[in-house]
């Protein structure tokens, strides 16, 4: 074997020379001829090699010096995408107005992220079945799961939920046959609450709207059918007249079917009474039930299921029109043992000309003190419409009088505002009403009242104690006249004895009492109940009702409007009310340092000790 040079590497030894060499088909070794070197003939010529033909380039060859430049950015690229995903879900989530922005922005995000993931997919790959990455794919799954749980936990307890109340007095609490009554529900109920958006001017409206939300959220939890929502006055005028709101912290209770409203309006401060007012008003706008106005009978009062002249037939479907049952009491003059019926929400008395037996004015003053013929007290306080004229009997006069309203004998002769025309003189119109009435009686709709025509109104005078508030709602011109003989119409003046009394008079007004004329006052405001205070509202005429004058003014609105004001605090049902109690809890100084500390560091302390346990036991 010859000896290679030194100066000639061995091809063995060069890297992949045996790869190459193995992979060229070794050529056949040329014949020899008489002009061929021979092998060991160092100056021999090389044949020479022909050369490699020229492969073409791929796509991907093309392609790779720019994915290259994308991995190389890969890391900012990851960045920006996740940043985009998150603002695009915040802005679908809470800013609904920029959604077509926010759809933009997730799939610029979406984009970013798939060219990352599509240029670096073997590290990703890498990354994930490598012993790091597969503990973190675990933990995204486990993180995942948790996630997932708790999504499908909250929504379960959402649709199922259970609300314990730890209050004393179960102060967020729904009486049973509150919840019943929700359950029940065969239509949707919608309420409108009423009050100002302007705190500052009552700081103290925000604690009674609050309790309004929250005794209305309480409703609304416990069932889907009832919804509510809160309107500004002052904001919406022309919804708060739709509905007749005359002023703030009004709630108004709509069916969803029956298409009734019944109005809640706030009777104290702390709206003690409020979930009793709104059941009553979901009775009455579901039109399961609806408050009794009685008609008394008996003692010569109007027919009022008659549709003559002089009749109350137009004023009974009035009552129904306003959702309420109006219904006949008849009481025998002869019997002894009558009372007013416990479901009586307002008592109306229209023109008697009898006479009044003592048995029947006991009844009517118990009914009016909140008692029972058997001296129990009634759910609420009496509320009576009386509606007399100038021969009303002596006994009712004396009735009237007990509770503070002085029916004058006479008529009124109004030489300003009296009807115009012969026979019309002993018809008065009073359009003058009294700013301090209630707004519900005289501005019932933001408009005040037109014209009532009242033919032969007596005049009244009402006592003013420390057990009754009288508020007189119209008032004639100084230039009337009581003139006491029925057959004249011209008043007799000047300063003879045979004079006629001059006005202004008062044909109509309001009363409320807490007792009879000469009663002795109650020991203490605190103590009263709804059912010590009596409502009556008298007026000195009852023809400006009946079937031939319902029409004709407004007289029909003031009856409906006093109503309306009488019944609208009236309940279908006693609840407790929910009193708020303040309660305190009273410490000594170690106590309160134990309370302190302890909220301080017991549950961090807790926390550490079971961390230094898991790591004592996994060390």
């Amino acid at each position: 074997m010859s000896q290679q040079s030194p100066q000639t590497p061995d091809w063995r030894r060069q890297p992949g020379a045996r790869r190459r060499r193995r992979a060229q088909p070794e050529a056949p070794a040329p014949a020899a001829s008489a002009g061929a070197p021979s092998p060991g003939d160092t100056d021999a010529a090389v044949t020479p090699v022909a050369a490699e033909p020229a492969v073409s380039r791929t796509l991907f060859s093309y392609l790779e010096p720019g994915l290259d430049t994308v991995a190389s950015f890969g890391l900012p690229l990851a960045v920006a995408g996740v940043v985009a995903l998150v603002t695009a879900i915040v802005l679908l989530a809470f800013v609904g107005s920029l959604k077509l922005y926010a759809y933009i922005v997730l799939a610029i995000g979406i984009a970013l992220l798939g060219v990352v993931a599509s240029v670096s997919l073997s590290a990703i790959i890498s990354a994930f079945i490598s012993r790091t990455g597969r503990y973190g794919v675990n933990s995204l799954i486990m993180t995942a799961a948790f996630l997932g749980i708790i999504v499908v936990v909250g929504f379960v307890s959402y649709e199922n939920h259970k609300r314990i109340d730890v209050t004393a007095n179960q102060q967020f609490s729904l009486a049973n046959n509150t919840r019943n009554l929700l359950d029940n529900l065969d239509q949707p109920v919608k309420v409108t609450a009423f009050y100002t958006s302007d705190y500052q001017q009552d700081p103290e409206l925000i604690i009674r709207r609050t309790k309004v939300e929250q005794t209305l959220r309480e409703f609304k939890i416990r069932t889907s059918k009832f919804t509510y929502e809160f309107k500004d006055p002052d904001l919406e005028p022309e919804i708060a007249r739709q509905y007749g709101i005359t002023k703030y912290e009004s709630v108004v209770v709509e069916g969803g079917n029956s298409k009734l409203t019944d109005i809640v309006q706030r009777t104290d401060p702390d709206y003690s009474q409020l979930e009793q007012q709104m059941y009553t008003a979901i009775l009455v706008a579901t039109g399961k039930e609806r408050k009794k106005v009685y008609f008394l009978s008996g003692h010569g009062e109007r027919n009022y299921f008659t549709s003559l002249g002089d009749g109350y037939a137009s004023l009974r479907a009035g009552l129904e029109r306003d959702n309420y049952q109006p219904d006949l009491l008849s009481w025998d003059s002869s019997d002894e043992s009558i009372s007013v019926p416990e479901d009586a929400a307002l008592l109306v008395i229209g023109g008697p000309t009898g006479e009044l037996p003592a048995a029947h004015a006991q009844a009517l003053d118990k009914y009016l003190q909140g008692r029972n013929a058997d001296d129990t007290p009634r759910r609420e306080g009496g509320r009576i419409i009386f509606l007399g004229e100038p021969d009303t009997h002596e006994t009712f006069r004396l009735f009237l009088a007990r509770w503070g309203v002085n029916l004058l004998p006479g008529y009124i002769r109004d030489l300003e505002r009296s009807v115009p025309g012969e026979g019309q003189e002993k018809t008065i119109r009073l359009s003058v009403f009294n700013p301090q009435a209630p707004p519900e009686i005289i501005i019932p709709t933001g408009e005040p009242l037109q014209t009532v025509f009242m033919p032969g109104a007596a005049a009244m005078t009402l006592t003013d104690d420390g057990l009754r508030l009288a508020i007189p709602l119209g008032v004639t011109s100084i230039n009337s006249y009581l003139i006491t003989d029925p057959q004249r119409t011209e008043p007799i003046t000047g300063d003879t004895p045979q004079a006629d009394q001059q006005g202004p008079f008062v044909p109509a007004a309001l009363v409320k009492a807490v007792r009879p004329v000469g009663a002795p006052l109650p020991s203490s405001a605190a103590g009263l109940s709804e059912s010590d205070i009596a409502s009556l509202v008298v007026f000195g005429d009852a023809d400006f009702v009946s079937n031939s004058f319902y029409g004709r003014g407004s007289g029909a609105d003031l009856f409906l409007n006093s109503a309306n004001y009488l019944l609208g605090d009236y309940s279908l049902v006693s609840i407790r009310p929910k009193a708020l109690d303040f309660r305190e809890l009273n410490l000594d100084k170690n106590e309160h340092n134990f309370v302190r500390f302890s909220s301080w560091f017991l549950l961090p302390g807790l926390l550490g000790m079971a961390a230094a346990l898991v790591w004592w036991v996994r060390r």
